[in-house]
């Protein structure tokens, strides 16, 4: 229950644009559509039928009822219309149009409304209709029934349109047409809507719920954002207890698209973890689009890449060294033109089974392109012990986490889970306040971890400024593009 309600509240969140806009634009949009309208007016006249066959009252009252009916058709008869029709140069269609004749219940009384725009003329029509009648009833009823006229008055208000009446109901039809609109774009919408949508739908644990982060904390390191910090300490605690039950030394981040989070989350789990006291090598191996070698600031000259074009021994294959003294960084090195050729080469395999034997470090991390758009990563997926798959749940349909989730396990690799990034679930507010409280009640710790949500800053020069990581790509002529 409490789920469908934050769901539902996370839903008005996200169409709260959409509903106003609606009510907005039909209510305004209506509103002045009648005020250029011409106004119409309406005068009513009343006929009272008296009839006096009888000495009683009670059966003069009784057979004026009984003609009520009667002499309320005889009114839109031609034979009583067509003289005022031919007085104001009407046709019998057009003044019949203007005629509404409302008999009164349980009464002698009949109603005679005639709208038109001019008031003035709707008021000499209602009168002359009645007197018409009166005419008729005397020439050819031989006036059994007399009618006595109350006539009408030149009408002030208009009937139609009524602009603020008008625009309301036009603003709760806007309102409406979007509520539909919303259902609709839901039904389509193929996007996680909840954490138990991975496990329900994808089959996958979900490791750790990255927030969406603001402009302003996108520029702050890890520490001063709580929600994001934990997320990321989550995620290493839960690599570890997975790696105690299955061994899993050599672990993939990826993602399914570019543009999702992949190098970031990659860069804060290997800190995390050396933070924990594991020796941690991260590697890039994102072939297209490296980024850790700026925010680690390292030297990218000699990395993963030389190791096939150069001998071992002329690259350091434990990494270069970081502030946190048990992490390293293999950078990508020189960028090749055929990336996924050379990591299905025998070279490929040795290397991936040499970083499998090494003792020096307790997980070697791959930061590699997305899934779905280039074939580097499904390459590797074959020498992987465990994946990380990184979604951003704000854009990214489902069925492509799906899509992406079946490639790996056909290639054999463990998918541990998913790091939902970019959450704006609503849910999580409960969490986010003890974490802020926390944070308020503690002296703040500076670790070089890079921010979540695609956002690279250097770590060791105070005086660079944060750099966007899609401003972190070298290009290779002739190679698709990818994220970091």
């Amino acid at each position: 229950m409490q789920n469908s309600l934050s769901r539902y509240l996370l839903i008005g969140k996200r169409w709260l644009w959409l509903l106003v806009l609606g009510i907005v634009v039909c209510g305004s949009s209506t509103y002045v559509a009648t005020k250029l309208m011409r106004p119409t007016y309406q005068a009513a006249t009343y006929l009272i039928l008296t009839v006096g066959t009888s000495q009683s009252a009670y059966d003069n009252a009784t057979a004026a009822l009984e003609l009520q009916s009667t002499y309320s058709q005889l009114i839109t008869k031609p034979e009583v219309l067509e003289p005022v029709a031919s007085k104001y140069h009407f046709t019998l269609e057009q003044l019949t149009a203007m005629v509404a004749v409302k008999p009164q219940s349980n009464s002698q009384i009949i109603e005679v409304n005639v709208t038109h725009s001019d008031p003035q003329l709707a008021m000499q029509i209602a009168n002359d209709i009645a007197q018409s009648l009166t005419q008729f009833s005397i020439t050819r009823l031989n006036g059994i029934v007399q009618i006595n006229i109350l006539p009408a008055i030149v009408p002030t208000i208009p009937i139609r349109p009524k602009p603020l009446i008008d625009s309301l109901l036009g603003a709760l039809v806007g309102l409406g047409l979007t509520l539909a609109l919303i259902i609709v774009f839901e039904w389509l919408d193929d996007r996680i809507n909840t954490p138990e949508d991975v496990q329900r739908l994808l089959g996958v644990e979900t490791l750790a719920i990255i927030p969406a982060l603001s402009s302003d904390q996108q520029t702050k390191d890890v520490e001063e954002t709580p929600a994001l910090a934990e997320g990321c300490r989550i995620l290493s605690a839960t690599v570890s207890a997975q790696h105690r039950q299955h061994p899993c030394k050599l672990i993939m981040v990826t993602s399914a698209l570019a543009k999702e989070g992949k190098s970031t989350m990659a860069a804060n789990l290997a800190s995390f973890l050396a933070q924990s006291g594991k020796r941690v090598l991260l590697v890039d191996a994102d072939l297209r689009h490296p980024a850790l070698d700026r925010h680690f600031q390292v030297d990218n000259r000699k990395g993963f890449a030389n190791i096939f074009f150069e001998t071992w021994t002329q690259v350091e294959l434990d990494g270069q060294a970081t502030e946190i003294a048990s992490l390293r960084v293999l950078p990508a090195g020189m960028l090749p033109a055929n990336p996924a050729e050379l990591l299905q080469s025998p070279l490929a395999q040795r290397l991936l089974q040499h970083f499998r034997d090494i003792s020096d470090f307790d997980h070697i991390i791959f930061d590699t392109p997305p899934i779905l758009p280039v074939a580097d990563a499904q390459i590797l997926a074959s020498y992987i012990d465990a994946t990380i798959l990184v979604g951003d749940i704000s854009k990214t349909p489902r069925k492509l986490f799906a899509q992406a989730i079946h490639i790996l396990r056909k290639r054999g690799t463990n998918v541990v889970g998913m790091v939902l990034n970019k959450s704006q679930w609503s849910n999580y507010g409960d969490i986010r306040d003890y974490l802020n409280n926390l944070q308020q009640e503690r002296p703040k710790a500076h670790l070089p971890i890079l921010p979540a949500n695609e956002v690279i800053r250097p770590a060791t020069n105070g005086n660079d400024k944060s750099l966007d990581v899609n401003t972190l790509i070298m290009p290779i002529p002739h190679q698709p593009h990818d994220d970091n």
